[in-house]
Parts: structure tokens; C-alpha cells; sequence
């Protein structure tokens, strides 16, 4: 198949839409939930529950959730599409079926139906590269289709094109359509534009009519699927939604393509690749009749698209692995062309988010390091952080996470115990040993009880009795294995006074308040290999002052798309 070719188009003044929401990190949130939950759906309608449903929104990163729980209309909820998805991509299993309850019931009952999420085949989706789960997260997608559930009569989060009416659809032309096979076609077509550049829909329709006009529908389908209206009698216009003014597409106008799958082109581009954020979308005015009146549905309102250079690499098999940066400020910053799950569920439970834009950035925290120790005792936090680093780690960050292990190591603490020292071969003390620390160290019960029978034995025992804020030191006539008085005392006045010799270093901190060009500035430093440390809210830049000129560098190298003065405060 030849490259396409299609034209450039001018957006200007026109409504640009793109995908702002986290699709990705929504999956794996609401999985997670689940995880955590126990999830009843409903006993009719098989939804969320409400409670389930409000905690859910408030989770997903569409700001808007929430609202369009309260304010149900005719379209899908982006939670709706979300708890749909997970279904669809075989994440989580319930009962869809349901079952009649009497012979009046007119739609299906879901009792005790539980959500639970399969957890091999989420697990072997998160184990696999993000290359492969881009694959199979379009496949899913395209693969999902019915004669009513399509590009021509979608209606998602996304939409804004209205739609042909889904009267009639379970006959003629539209049960035998394989919209996953024009889906791939279209994809496949998708390959050969440029990123970041914005094509014209018109351009790719009359591309479609000229060389691929037999995309969607066959040239010569069988007559027995054909209405009498032929090819297109599926598909129906009207004009200001009168139903006088109702009429389908005849096949022989010469526009007719252009007015079915033309209009099947644009609501394509605003279903599964504006939903996975492969492409921009630019809307114009609804075209309207040569008298002025509206027509439906909606045509040629979708005027241009443009794709996103991500998107050519999941085409070109040249998706980027997760990049993680350990920065001597303790944020971790982790570079990646799609949400890093399976990252970020090693990392969260360490660090706190701070932003999830252009970069994923988290910062490590001592409390929930301390705390995952303590739920995880094997873990190792460094050596972690060594295998998803790809440099090595900033001294100082381990020299600090040494420090955060050491403090996080678990104790037991034996209230109504005593600590026995010595060696006696006494009955009772085998009998009162609750832990045998070594081979004269034990932790035992009923001290004083102990105590007595020592005594007993002509023992000659030496009892201490701590007090609550500090630890008693021992006599001096005692034979211990810990520090007496006397012997602190010896080592203080036997130190040395240590000889050290101090470095120093001038730091410079640059200040840059766009966020993207701080990203800009960092991406070029850090091929340089420049030490430095970024603080993304305070939008700063911290690094050695030799090398200051790497800043310059970078200066020079954008100086087309910004005018930057660098200016000296005190």
C-alpha cells in the first residue's frame, strides 16, 4: 500500500479537543479499588453502587467525575467507560447475564453479583512490557463491536459529533459489516502521517474515496442483507431532527460517500484513537442545509487531527520504556510514553506523588519507607531503587535511606520480662526462659521469682531495676558484658580529637517558571550527565557552578522558540 498523503490544515479559531484524562492510570486505580474492596453491584441495572460509584470518581483523574455521577444524562460517564473497559479487557469478572425474575419481569436481576478481579491475567498484563500492553489494549478495542455499538451510533465521554439514528440497524447492510478489520485499515493508514502535525479529515476521506472507496462496506454485498434502499439504507439524515424530514443516503448522489463513510471517518477519530490519546481533534461549525437549516447527524464538522509522536512509536513497534531517576533532592523522576504501573506500584508505597504531567515525579518519605519495612521486612528500599534506576544512586540518598532502614527495624517489646546474664545451670531458668538471646542472655519471665531462687542457690545475683526514661549503669564490681560506668568514662577521656579536613562547593539554582521548559532544561542536562537536583514545585534547578555553561548551552539551543534573559539576584 502507498503512503498517504494528506494536507496540512489551519486550526486556528476552531475547537481543539485532546484527551487530557489518565485512561492507564484509571485502569489500574479502579482494579486496585477493587483489590481492596468488597464490590456488590447493583441488584438491578448490575452498576456500581453509589457509594462505590462517588469514591471511585473522586479517584479517577477526569475532574469532572464526580459532576457527571449527579448529573446523569444520555451519554456515558467517563466511570461508566472505565468500569465497562476493565470488563472488556478481562481484568475483572462478574455475572453480565443475569437471570428473569417471573414471567412479568422485563429486564434481567443480578443477585449477590460480586466484582473480583482476575488476577492472572491483570498480572501477566502488568508483567509485560508497555510495547505489548499498548497491543493489546488496541486490540481489545478494536475487536469490540456490534451492528448497534459502533462508530456510526457511539455515544462516550468523548463524543461531541451526534449520531445516525440506531433505528433499523439489526437488518440490512449493518450486522455484516467487520468494523474491526476498517478499524485496523484506518490505523494502518495512520502509520504513514507525521506526529504533531495537523492533517486535514477531508483530505483523508476523499484519500479513502479515491483509492480504498470498499473499506467499510463491499462493493457488492449479498442481496439478501441489502433494505430496498440498497447499500446505504441503513443510514438515515434529517434536518432539524423533523421527522418529516427524515430520508436515507441514495448510494447514487455523488456525495454519498462523504455523507456515510465520511461520516463514519470522524466519529473514528474521536472513539479509540482520541481515547487512547493517540490524536488530536479540531471541531468546526455544524454544517447546515443550503437554506440554513441544521442537519443531522453532523457533517464534516470534524475538520483536522493531528497525531501524537507516542502513537507512532505503539504503530512502530518503538514504545519507551519507564526511565527512573533518583535525584538528590529524593524525588524520583520516571520518564515514560505510557502510564508505568507496574513502577509505580513499587514506588508509591515509598513516595508521595507530586506530579503526574509530563513526567511522573514522586518523593521518597521516611514515614511510609519506615512503614513499608515494617509490613514488608524482606524488602530491600536500595537495592530497589538500584534495579529501577537506570544511573547509579546519589550518595547522599543512600547514605539518608541507610539511616531510614536502621530506624524501621522491628523490636519486641516484653513487658513484665526481665534480661537474665550468667551462666547457671539452674532447673528454673530453662523453665523461666521466654528467649535465648545467647548462650548467657536470656529473656526471662517472673524476674523475681528468679531472683529468689538464685538467692536460694547461694548465687550471690545482682539485681537492677531500670527506670522508666534511663537506663541504670552497672557497678563497677559487676561482671557484664555491657558498658560499666567506669569503662565510659575511660573511653570518653581516651578519644582522640579527630582530624578533618572540609571541601567546599558552590551551587548555583536557577529558577524557570514554565513547567515545560523546566522539563526542557532538565532533559538537557541530564544527557550531559550534569549532577543536578530539580524541584518541580518550586520550579527550580540546583547544580555544581562549573557547570553553569550547560545552562547557556541549552539557552542558545532554544532560543528560536523562546527569549530568555538570565538574570543575577542577590
Amino acid at each position: 500500500m502507498a503512503k498517504i498523503k494528506l494536507k496540512p490544515f489551519d486550526v486556528t479559531g476552531l475547537n481543539i479537543v485532546s484527551n487530557s484524562f489518565k485512561l492507564r492510570r484509571d485502569i489500574h486505580l479502579f482494579i486496585n479499588y477493587i483489590r481492596e474492596h468488597t464490590i456488590k453491584r447493583s441488584y438491578k441495572g448490575n452498576n456500581l453502587s453509589k457509594s462505590d460509584a462517588t469514591r471511585l470518581a473522586k479517584l479517577m483523574s477526569n475532574p469532572n467525575a464526580l459532576e457527571e455521577l449527579k448529573e446523569r444524562d444520555y451519554r456515558i460517564t467517563w466511570l461508566d467507560y472505565i468500569d465497562s473497559l476493565v470488563l472488556q479487557l478481562g481484568f475483572v469478572n462478574y455475572n453480565t447475564k443475569g437471570v428473569y425474575v417471573g414471567y412479568s419481569s422485563r429486564s434481567p436481576s443480578y443477585q449477590d453479583n460480586y466484582m473480583h478481579v482476575k488476577e492472572k491475567a491483570y498480572n501477566k498484563f502488568l508483567d509485560s512490557s508497555l510495547q505489548e500492553q499498548e497491543n493489546y489494549l488496541l486490540s481489545k478495542l478494536i475487536a469490540e463491536y456490534s451492528y448497534s455499538d459502533n462508530e456510526f451510533f457511539q455515544r462516550t465521554p468523548l463524543t461531541l459529533l451526534d449520531s445516525f439514528e440506531r433505528r433499523g440497524c439489526a437488518v440490512g447492510i449493518l450486522p455484516t459489516l467487520n468494523f474491526a478489520d476498517a478499524r485496523q485499515f484506518l490505523f494502518n493508514l495512520l502509520k504513514d502521517c507525521q506526529s504533531d502535525v495537523w492533517y486535514s479529515t477531508a483530505s483523508l476521506v476523499q484519500y479513502l474515496k479515491r483509492r480504498h472507496p470498499f473499506f467499510l462496506i463491499p462493493k457488492k454485498p449479498s442481496t439478501k442483507d441489502l433494505l430496498n434502499e440498497g447499500r446505504y439504507g441503513n443510514f438515515y439524515e434529517n434536518i432539524d431532527k423533523e421527522w418529516g424530514n427524515r430520508h436515507f443516503v441514495p448510494e447514487t448522489d455523488k456525495d454519498a460517500f462523504e455523507r456515510v463513510e465520511g461520516r463514519y471517518v470522524e466519529r473514528f477519530l474521536e472513539g479509540i484513537p482520541l481515547f487512547l490519546g493517540y490524536v488530536d481533534v479540531a471541531y468546526g461549525e455544524k454544517a447546515c442545509t443550503k437554506t440554513g437549516r441544521e442537519l443531522f447527524p453532523a457533517l464534516a464538522q470534524l475538520k483536522a487531527f493531528r497525531l501524537k509522536s507516542h502513537a507512532l512509536r505503539v504503530f512502530h513497534e518503538k514504545v519507551i520504556e519507564p526511565k527512573v531517576t533518583v535525584q538528590p533532592n529524593f524525588e524520583v523522576h520516571i520518564e515514560s510514553d505510557f502510564y508505568p504501573a507496574e513502577t509505580m506500584n513499587a514506588l508509591t508505597p515509598l513516595a508521595k506523588v507530586v506530579s503526574e504531567d509530563t513526567a511522573v515525579i514522586l518523593k521518597l518519605e521516611q514515614k511510609k519507607v519506615s512503614a513499608e519495612l515494617v509490613v514488608n521486612e524482606n524488602l530491600d528500599v536500595i537495592e530497589l531503587l538500584k534495579q529501577l534506576s537506570h544511573k547509579a544512586l546519589p550518595q547522599n540518598v543512600v547514605a539518608e535511606l541507610e539511616e531510614w532502614v536502621g530506624h524501621s527495624e522491628m523490636f519486641t517489646l516484653y513487658k513484665g520480662f526481665g534480661l537474665f546474664e550468667g551462666d547457671a545451670k539452674l532447673p528454673v531458668i530453662s523453665e523461666l526462659t521466654e528467649e535465648k538471646i545467647a548462650p548467657n542472655l536470656r529473656i526471662i519471665k517472673e524476674p523475681d521469682h528468679l531472683f529468689e531462687q538464685l538467692e536460694k542457690a547461694e548465687l550471690v545475683p545482682l539485681k537492677i531495676e531500670h527506670k522508666r526514661k534511663i537506663l541504670c549503669t552497672l557497678p563497677k564490681t559487676a561482671k557484664t558484658v555491657f558498658p560499666k560506668e567506669s569503662t565510659i568514662k575511660k573511653a570518653k577521656a581516651s578519644t582522640k580529637r579527630k582530624q578533618v579536613t572540609l571541601t567546599k562547593q558552590v551551587i548555583v539554582t536557577i529558577y524557570v517558571p514554565d513547567k515545560d521548559l523546566l522539563e526542557t532544561f532538565r532533559k538537557d542536562l541530564l544527557e550531559v550527565r550534569c549532577p543536578l537536583e530539580v524541584d518541580s514545585i518550586k520550579q527550580t534547578i540546583t547544580l555544581p557552578q562549573t557547570y553553569e555553561k550547560y545552562i547557556k548551552d541549552t539557552i542558545k539551543r532554544i532560543n528560536k522558540m523562546y527569549q530568555i534573559q538570565l538574570k543575577e539576584v542577590e
